[in-house]
């Protein structure tokens, strides 16, 4: 066995002893004493930081099989890189080990990973001033004798931990709130990272670090261990905990991430993340971009430096200037249609006031929590403001249909719903998708205000 070059396995890094693979291979087939544990642990350890993988030998000839080092968040594990059989661009390179190796992949009873669909599951709201820091580097290995062969390898994208900072940071500063247009609102990207950043302040990583002050929203802080915000990382150390890293925050602006590069507007150099960089699933995913984009680093394995990225979560957003979050393209061109919306319904009726609002947790209602896709507020005058849901139907598959389903009911006690279809904005449609929704929008308040016309000028007569 030998450790080579991440994506080139062709070229070598180091070559493992006979020792080493033997207590790999006894690791991975519950059969390693302590000792084999240690070294495995070590062998994985370094892989890790060499940034390499590990090619087994175990075939006689030809291209062997590869295994990746994977840190989680207590343990460190392997992960075979073998084929996807229904992949068009699978990598051939990478065979499946022997029959008698104890790294063989049995495709029935341990699918490949792969993102099936996406999972509507309303998340809610966290009451708690306090984030997550990432822990500690792992000290142990993962307990394969606990791994169930029949539990499905399956991912959704619920966000993750970083995903949830993210959305609570957005949440406190309003940045999913289109207000109306009668109040002026102002969009630019330096006034709505300084709301994001005027949020962090109220979320605490540590008891004496709030999470402002160990976020930058600098691109080039990255590279520049004399910036302000790498300098108070480095004030902060004494105060971290053993079971907890030294962890610092960016918020960048990204016009485009990869699976695990993120491209900050800030910077012509581009950050790379150990792990994946986590989004949403829904649509093309080259139309999902621009992002907002979190990510944390710690100071590599010795806590020394220099900082690395090891997560991240790209949010879609409107475009740069409105950091409104989107979920994919579709809910893009349907935001520019509610803007458009709130602009046409402000030229023509001064006093009706609309509020474009993103949830980004779930709501309650009498019969369960359910998170709309937008919710209209939408006042007359002095009359009490009607709440208008927006349903963006972006997808055709059953599970989603089957999740709107469930969901559908809930919002009704929210309020009255107008759905979107992909086609509803094709351009032979869109004009059409334009008015009915302006007359839906009008037809809903006036019922609200349930009172006769006062004027023939009055649009909503």
């Amino acid at each position: 066995m030998r450790i080579v070059v991440r994506n080139s396995p062709a070229h070598p890094l180091a070559d493992l002893s006979d020792r080493e693979a033997t207590a790999l291979r006894a690791w991975y087939g519950n059969a390693a004493s302590k000792e084999d544990e240690a070294i495995a642990l070590s062998v994985i350890k370094r892989s890790k930081v060499m940034d390499g993988w590990i090619e087994c030998d175990c075939l006689a000839a030809g291209l062997q099989p590869l295994l990746a080092p994977i840190q989680q968040e207590r343990t460190f594990t392997l992960r075979r890189l073998t084929p996807k059989e229904a992949d068009p661009h699978r990598h051939e390179e990478r065979p499946n080990h022997a029959q008698t190796c104890p790294f063989h992949v049995d495709k029935d009873a341990a699918p490949a990973l792969f993102d099936r669909r996406y999972q509507i599951r309303p998340l809610p709201k966290p009451k708690r001033s306090y984030i997550d820091a990432l822990p500690a580097i792992p000290n142990r290995l993962a307990d394969l004798s606990d791994d169930d062969p029949t539990r499905s390898r399956e991912r959704n994208d619920r966000p993750s931990r970083l995903g949830g900072i993210l959305w609570r940071m957005l949440d406190r500063a309003g940045t999913n709130v289109i207000p109306p247009l009668q109040d002026h609102p102002e969009f630019a990207l330096g006034g709505q990272l300084s709301r994001m950043r005027s949020a962090a302040r109220e979320l605490r990583v540590l008891r004496t670090w709030t999470l402002n002050a160990l976020l930058s929203t600098w691109g080039a802080d990255y590279w520049d261990p004399a910036s302000r915000w790498q300098r108070l990382l480095w004030t902060s150390r004494p105060d971290w905990p053993e079971n907890l890293r030294r962890t610092g925050f960016m918020l960048v602006f990204s016009k485009s991430v990869s699976a695990q590069t993120i491209m900050p507007a800030s910077s012509s150099r581009n950050i790379d993340v150990l792990g994946k960089v986590r989004q949403p699933l829904r649509g093309d995913p080259a139309l999902r971009g621009p992002f907002l984009t979190l990510l944390n680093v710690d100071f590599q394995e010795d806590d020394e430096g220099p900082v690395r990225a090891i997560q991240a979560y790209a949010q879609p957003v409107y475009n740069g200037d409105t950091l409104f979050p989107v979920e994919s393209g579709f809910e893009r061109d349907v935001s520019h249609l509610l803007f458009w919306l709130q602009q046409a319904l402000f030229d023509a009726a001064p006093d009706l006031r609309i509020k474009i609002i993103k949830p980004l947790f779930a709501l309650d209602t009498p019969i369960g929590v359910c998170r709309p896709d937008f919710i209209l507020e939408a006042s007359y005058r002095r009359s009490p403001p009607v709440n208008l849901i927006v349903e963006a139907f972006g997808m055709e598959t059953d599970e989603y249909r089957e999740a709107k389903e469930r969901t559908l009911p809930r919002m009704k006690h929210l309020g009255p719903i107008f759905g979107i279809f992909p086609k509803d904005l094709a351009e032979a449609k869109a004009a059409d998708t334009a008015k009915r929704l302006q007359d839906w929008v009008i037809d809903q308040v006036r019922q609200a205000r349930n009172t006769p016309p006062t004027s023939d000028d009055d649009i909503l007569t």
